[in-house]
């Protein structure tokens, strides 16, 4: 039997109120002031977004067969939203997502603490939950910067924390009802970004086996056999009408994938989970100050799934993975933890206190733990710091390709131009360019969400099924015979040392090295030679004013 909430004054419950809408209110602001944001791949889920607003469905291409070319079905749906109900400019869509996202998580952490706790003056006092939790997330930098993007992490974040509320509800009183929501919610929390399988999967079972009373065998076949049989017949539905069981990033970001990649090493996984931990070090702290042996089952159920989550993803090579982007969906976890835990603690803390003794060696107890948890705060850092350093320093030993073989008849190199700046120019000339155009490139975000009609062949196989079962080809890119080519992005070296082999560059485009940051080839026996020729032209102007394009026309030095 939980023990009845204790009413917190009017003054003390206006005070909470007050910050929490300040803090509210301050970030939103903050969002709203923000620049667009320039992480391209959030633009790719409003390309499909503006495909399936046009009856595509998740086609890549218009007219192609649907691919799953999004990592986060859930997050294509709510952009897809977004853009049918407040149509605007063209990043208000994923960022409108993403922002709301990330308030409807700060909400969903709220109820969680303020339903589970068990303290007197912390069950269901949710204005006082929200005054404590949401300063302490709110302005991390890591939090504001991914309510910022436009990607699908602070929903699969909002996904596992409503698996955390359901899974600690089946565990407080097992049920079928339970055990359905439990396997419904996994399910979604799947579609919120598929690495959620592990939170899905073990922190319900978890939860009945080590929170719920007896009896719990029927909630866990119950459980247990509707979300294996709604998994299998979702990945059955996918392979049939998407073509394959898992998105195609899942092939493309294995370790070794591309061949001669110079951020084989430099996207660091290391100190990605420095960032990440750090964003969640309070609750660390506060869980090792307060935990006790009477809540380690707790621990277990919330830590586990986290600690198994965050080590399957080293196997993945965390491309775009800034300030712990795909550690981020597993941080409710570890708040939730270190806030009932604080809960826990403050309940028995009246009976801890009933002998005169007990509070110098209480203050003794915690001065230790505070020590021992600041100190593994400092060593952990460290221990992570070493490791990037030697994970990153297998760079060094790392192949990679040449990128010479040919020559330019200008004195001077082109001077530099932002990536992004390139983005944008090239998105522009894709977006004027005639229908049935073709373009290659690797940096297809932005490229692809301003000219959704444009066919775009994406060579690093995110949305394209053979290049990402089969890697990259030379020889099956010449096979489409693009129009336009936005050379790879450099790191790709042995994808460009592919294409500066290959006699079908030399001998049917006109190759600008270094244009538009990258370099741009136009195929000069192709239809719509002339048209691309003239839009290349202009956007040469826009973007290196007084200086002759031919003078950068590369020719081939070498074999």
């Amino acid at each position: 039997m939980l023990p009845a909430r204790a009413r917190t004054p009017n003054a003390l419950r206006l005070l909470f109120a007050l910050a929490v809408v300040a803090v509210v209110l301050e970030r939103l602001h903050a969002l709203l002031r923000a620049e667009p944001t320039d992480f391209d791949d959030a633009y790719m889920y409003l390309r499909y977004a503006h495909n399936a607003l046009a009856g595509h469905w998740l086609a890549w291409n218009p007219g192609e067969a649907p691919v799953y070319g999004v990592t986060s079905l859930l997050h294509f749906l709510l952009v897809t939203l977004v853009g049918w109900l407040l149509p605007g400019p063209l990043a208000a869509d994923v960022q409108i997502a993403s922002g709301v996202a990330a308030l409807v998580l700060l909400a969903a952490l709220v109820t969680v603490c303020a339903r589970f706790s068990q303290e007197l003056h912390l069950r269901g006092n949710f204005l006082l939950w929200g005054a404590v939790l949401l300063p302490l997330l709110c302005f991390r930098e890591a939090f504001f910067f991914h309510a910022h993007t436009g990607m699908d992490t602070m929903l699969a974040a909002l996904a596992n924390t409503v698996v955390v509320f359901a899974s600690l509800r089946l565990g407080e009183k097992p049920s079928s009802a339970r055990a359905l929501a439990a396997a419904g919610v996994g399910l979604l929390a799947i579609e919120a970004r598929p690495d959620n399988v592990i939170i899905a999967a073990l922190c319900p079972l978890l939860a009945l086996l080590l929170l719920a009373p007896a009896p719990r065998l029927r909630p866990l076949i119950i459980w247990a056999g509707t979300l294996g049989g709604l998994v299998l017949i979702d990945l059955m539905l996918k392979w049939r009408l998407l073509g394959t069981p898992l998105p195609l990033a899942f092939y493309a970001k294995q370790p070794w994938y591309y061949r001669g990649f110079v951020g084989e090493f430099t996207w660091n996984p290391f100190f990605f989970l420095e960032v990440a931990l750090a964003t969640v070090s309070p609750f660390l702290v506060a869980a090792v100050l307060f935990s006790r042996r009477a809540s380690l089952r707790l621990l277990l159920v919330l830590l586990v799934p986290a600690a198994a989550t965050l080590a399957a993803l080293f196997s993945v090579n965390q491309i775009m993975g800034h300030l712990g982007r795909f550690y981020f969906p597993s941080l409710p976890l570890f708040v939730v933890a270190g806030a009932l835990l604080t809960d826990r603690w403050m309940q028995g803390l009246p009976q801890v206190l009933a002998s005169p003794e007990s509070a110098p060696r209480l203050a003794r107890s915690l001065l230790v733990r505070l020590a021992c948890a600041l100190l593994a705060l400092l060593g952990g850092a460290q221990a992570l710091q070493a490791a990037g350093r030697a994970y990153q320093g297998r760079a060094q030993t790392q192949a990679l390709a040449s990128l010479g073989g040919y020559a330019i008849s200008a004195a001077a190199p082109l001077p530099d131009l932002d990536s992004w700046r390139a983005s944008q120019e090239i998105a522009e000339l894709a977006a004027a360019a005639p229908p049935g155009t073709t373009f290659a490139m690797s940096e297809h975000g932005l490229v692809g969400a301003y000219a959704s009609r444009a066919a775009i062949i994406d060579l690093l196989g995110l949305h394209d099924p053979i290049f990402a079962r089969n890697g990259f080809s030379a020889a099956e890119l010449w096979r489409r015979q693009p129009d336009v080519i936005w050379m790879p992005h450099p790191d790709h070296t042995q994808m460009l040392r592919d294409l500066l082999d290959s006699d079908e560059l030399w001998q049917h485009y006109v190759f600008y090295p270094d244009a538009f940051t990258y370099g741009v080839a136009l195929r000069r026996d192709g239809p719509r030679y002339a048209i691309m020729a003239a839009l290349f032209a202009k956007h040469w102007q826009a973007a290196y004013p007084n200086l002759r394009a031919d003078d950068y026309v590369a020719r081939q030095s070498r074999k």
